[in-house]
């Protein structure tokens, strides 16, 4: 039985865990045709265990509450105002990435950036830091720097750049090409896989051992593009990963799954462009069906070419994945690989040997230790190969390659998601009708000012899969004027309408709209929750993810969880707000982990690595089992 059995595969991965990605998503960039798993020179030396520092990191791993108090986008330190992201649409409204302190280099030291406080040079944690930010500087390369017309050969032994080969006559027909046009990036990498094998070939016949000669493609083009299709979205991306208590690495997930392609399905039928595969949709009500048309016929409505309606049910299950391993750099490498991957990788590591783990060992130098020295010994037993190998340095150089540009708040898309009363129905040119006739300029999204009603319906709403409306006459046919309800083959019929648009459908008698499942897409959305909102619970569930970094997977700690999601569970009944729910969502899922078997082998693997270390992780206080009022 696979280490995965039981577990939730968000992503292209099968349900048992093993790592399709090589044939399920855009190729990561770093193609190792010819490498060997013996360049060990290449990957360094490390072992050992981090120290002091790693408890001032613990909290990066923190996906419920630590981070969720802090303040609304806004840069901590010596902070640059920016009231705009904190304030609403009358406040300064342009920011960029490497200004906020959720970015990986404040959030993550000292594994991504800063001094080693203190750490010997010659120490096993600062050589194993030092590896993986040689990792992170490879794709930082790949990513920012070396476009997708760039061939890269060098010895992994050395690390001398062997041939930098250029494709400079497609480079040029990029260049000219007219803007906005979609490229074949899937021809080009065929190209590129072409001249990769001649390259190896060429290198390998002069001085340089077959195995040794290793290639890489850049991706800069392909990541500036995804970066393009989610201007309108960035900025609710960052403010979730705030709300979850997260860095920004979570915002790149769509770049690395797909490049931010929404409607690319993976062979094992992984969707969306956070790519998760259906039963997690379904779980999370993204679904798909038909609505029906004037004209008899039926339009399929697809949910997961919504980023809006998929972005919330990625971050949640990356959220729930990074508490349930214990920190959010292997937290996101397991909504790639599986947890059960993530999980073998921590048994491995406290089982290569007493020099790797000491008292202070984390489930960070463990994997540090599965990306760099520790691969070789990682691939060969498992699943976890080169896509997981670089899946978050992959996100962490995507970021790098856009930090500094600037993200206008006033671009970002406001919307309402919406919903019609039980029994309720509404065809299109009815809708579209009464917002025309009304005084009210409605703002339907960046990019749609010249647009007739019925196109700016369907850029707003892509999920619908409406044809393009006819060339002459009025834009709406009864072939494409659909029939809105409330709920379709069972599963509620959500669409989206700019900003003041109900309230214009209320004033022409159109009474349709459920207000109580409308969903506003605003200056608030994801604010942190007010400070009554953060219980003791809250707390003392930060506090056992806190002990799960210092490989605190016990069969205690497990059946503290328990006792945690009870009191969620009824936190979330007696106070139904938004956050609660999220919370509920995240550590469900924490808890489905924990309860699968992959879990209860590591529990035995800990236990004997601690008693041949004599180190025991303070377990956390026992909870009482008193009411929720009095732990509130």
């Amino acid at each position: 039985m696979s280490d995965n059995s039981r577990l939730p595969a968000p992503n292209n991965r099968n349900p048992t865990g093993n790592d399709r990605s090589a044939e399920t998503r855009p190729p990561s960039g770093d193609e190792h045709l010819h490498t060997t798993r013996a360049a060990n020179i290449f990957w360094g030396t490390m072992a050992g265990a981090l120290g002091i520092v790693m408890l001032l990191m613990l909290s990066s791993g923190l996906g419920t509450t630590a981070r969720g108090m802090m303040s609304y986008l806004g840069p901590l330190g010596e902070p640059i105002v920016r009231p705009g992201l904190d304030a609403g649409p009358a406040a300064e409204s342009v920011f960029s990435l490497q200004e906020l302190d959720i970015h990986p280099d404040v959030v993550h030291q000292p594994y991504t950036s800063g001094e080693l406080l203190g750490m010997g040079a010659s120490t096993p944690t600062s050589r194993m830091i030092r590896e993986f930010r040689r990792l992170l500087d490879l794709y930082e390369q790949r990513q920012g720097v070396d476009d997708n017309f760039t061939i890269r050969v060098f010895d992994n032994r050395t690390d001398e750049i062997l041939e930098i080969y250029e494709l400079t006559e497609e480079r040029r027909a990029y260049e000219e090409r007219q803007t906005g046009t979609d490229w074949d990036w899937d021809r080009i990498d065929r190209q590129r896989r072409e001249l990769t094998r001649r390259l190896v070939d060429k290198h390998a016949a002069g001085n340089t051992p077959r195995d040794a000669v290793t290639v890489r493609w850049g991706r800069r083009n392909q990541v500036l593009e995804a970066r393009e299709r989610e201007r309108g979205l960035i900025v609710y991306e960052v403010r979730l990963a705030r709300y979850l208590g997260m860095s920004l690495l979570l915002t790149e997930i769509g770049t690395v799954e797909t490049f931010n392609d929404d409607r690319l399905v993976s062979p094992v039928g992984a969707r969306s462009r956070y790519q998760m595969m259906p039963y997690i949709l379904r779980q999370n009500d993204v679904h798909h069906y038909r609505v029906e048309t004037a004209g008899g016929r039926s339009i399929d409505v697809y949910e997961e070419w919504h980023p809006l309606l998929t972005m919330e049910p990625a971050f949640l299950t990356a959220a729930g994945y990074t508490n349930a391993v214990g920190h959010e750099i292997p937290g996101l490498s397991a909504y790639h690989t599986g947890p059960g991957n993530i999980y073998m990788v921590y048994r491995q590591f406290l089982t290569a040997g007493s020099d790797l783990i000491t008292q202070e060992s984390t489930v960070m130098d463990a994997y540090m230790w599965a990306v760099t020295t520790g691969y070789d010994t990682v691939s060969r037993r498992s699943s976890f190969q080169s896509y997981s190998r670089g899946y978050v340095a992959s996100a962490y150089g995507a970021l790098r390659a856009v930090q500094s540009q600037p993200i206008d708040t006033t671009r970002t898309l406001r919307a309402d998601r919406v919903q019609l009363h039980e029994g309720a129905s509404l065809y299109l040119s009815e809708l579209l009708r009464a917002l025309r006739q009304s005084e009210v300029e409605l703002d339907w999204g960046p990019g749609t000012e010249n647009l007739a009603p019925y196109d700016r319906f369907r850029s707003l709403n892509g999920h619908f899969d409406l044809p393009d409306a006819p060339e002459t006459g009025p834009g709406l046919t009864p072939a494409n004027d659909i029939e809105l309800v409330a709920r379709a083959q069972g599963h509620p019929v959500r669409f989206f309408l700019p900003p003041g648009a109900s309230r214009i459908l209320e004033t022409a008698g159109l009474h349709v709209i459920d207000p109580e499942k409308t969903f506003r897409f605003s200056d608030d959305t994801y604010r942190p929750p007010h400070p009554s909102e953060i219980t003791e619970w809250d707390r003392r569930y930060a506090e056992l993810v806190k002990e799960t970094a210092r490989f605190g997977f016990t069969y205690e700690n497990r059946r503290q969880l328990g006792v945690i999601v009870e009191r969620f569970e009824e936190l979330a009944r007696s106070n139904p707000t938004h956050y609660r729910r999220t919370q509920l969502d995240i550590i469900r899922t924490h808890e489905r982990i924990w309860g699968a078997d992959v879990f209860n082998k590591l529990v035995d693997v800990t236990a004997a690595a601690r008693g041949s270390m004599r180190f025991e992780p303070r377990p956390p206080e026992r909870l009482p089992s008193s009411s929720l009022t009095d732990q509130q």
